[in-house]
């Protein structure tokens, strides 16, 4: 039997996070019983990446919030004579939270731009090059399921992406060229990434840490993309949530102004301020030692001492 050649595999975003955990999974693994042929795109430049894992054969450097990178990214395919591709993974995207009147013009159009405008137009732009049992996978959120106060815009492009989703996979399903191509929509959660704290999120606010780690998720992700089901919630509780901004929006809108209203009606929080200690003779002896030890543990130090010369020398240590 003829060893099948590899799956030219597509994936925006793949620098970090879920979009780099994915990668490194299916360059261990392959897909679909087939090695990978890797094709990574991301805004970084290629010297600041790992270089055991990027090089010039497998990444393409684009910036997906500007016009042309669609086009940009074709001719890095012909210039590594890929005409075809097997999967095309949209993954990148940008986020914000803060309210919407505070949000620059510039971080909306961004936000449109690469959550929105940059998968349309490269699903445009390579569809032509799909293999007739190739498959698209868009990865959204679950948050498009729900209001979205503090993140509007991010929810907006989100729920738009879902729309074109919808009926791109029921354009192609009717054209004979490419009714058995593949168009899959993903909805993860919250992901512990970069992403929140690019986004102007308060991390110790949102507790984080309790998302789960993007090479999990990747994991369930690679595992639905293996599949043949359309649409895909990942996790249970992401699952229950979707459901409920689906089918009971009311009750969600209505919990949702709730805790806005009170959000905002309770006092700001001052920043808290770093502890501070006054130490008498802190510029030797067992007052420099005291100072040099609580300053390192986040105090702020106010030394006193009459040798002009050694305060400034511990002030510098």
């Amino acid at each position: 039997m003829a060893e099948l050649p590899p799956a030219a595999i597509l994936i925006t975003g793949a620098t970090d996070g879920i979009g780099l955990a994915m990668a490194r999974l299916w360059a261990q693994q392959g897909w679909r019983q087939r090695p990978a042929r890797l094709i990574l795109v991301g805004r970084k430049a290629l010297a600041d990446l790992d270089a055991a894992f990027f090089n010039a054969d497998n990444y393409c450097q684009a910036d997906l919030s500007r016009p042309h990178a669609p086009v940009q990214i074709a001719q890095w395919l012909d210039a590594q004579e890929i005409g075809r591709l097997d999967l095309l993974v949209h993954n990148a995207g940008v986020g914000y939270v803060g309210d919407t009147g505070a949000q620059s013009a510039t971080n909306v159009r961004q936000l449109i731009a690469v959550n929105l405008e940059a998968p349309l137009a490269l699903t445009h732009q390579l569809l032509n090059r799909m293999t007739p049992t190739g498959k698209i996978v868009f990865i959204s959120s679950v948050a498009s399921a729900l209001p979205g106060p503090d993140y509007a815009v991010y929810t907006a492009t989100k729920s738009a992406l879902n729309g074109f989703v919808r009926n791109l996979r029921i354009e192609l399903a009717a054209a004979p060229a490419t009714r058995t191509m593949e168009v899959q929509l993903i909805l993860p959660g919250a992901i512990n990434t970069g992403m929140h704290a690019k986004s102007g999120a308060t991390l110790d606010r949102m507790n984080w840490q309790r998302f789960p780690p993007a090479d999990q998720v990747a994991a369930q992700i690679a595992a639905v993309i293996e599949g043949p089901r359309a649409t895909a919630t990942i996790g249970g509780l992401n699952r229950v949530v979707r459901f409920a901004g689906q089918n009971l929006s009311p009750l969600v809108d209505g919990a949702m102004r709730r805790t806005q209203k009170r959000a905002a009606a309770a006092p700001a929080r001052l920043p808290e301020a770093p502890p501070h200690c006054v130490i008498t003779g802190a510029a030797d002896g067992i007052g420099r030692a005291l100072a040099l030890r609580l300053a390192s543990a986040g105090f702020r130090i106010t030394g006193l001492d009459f040798d002009a010369e050694r305060a400034n020398q511990t002030r510098q240590e």
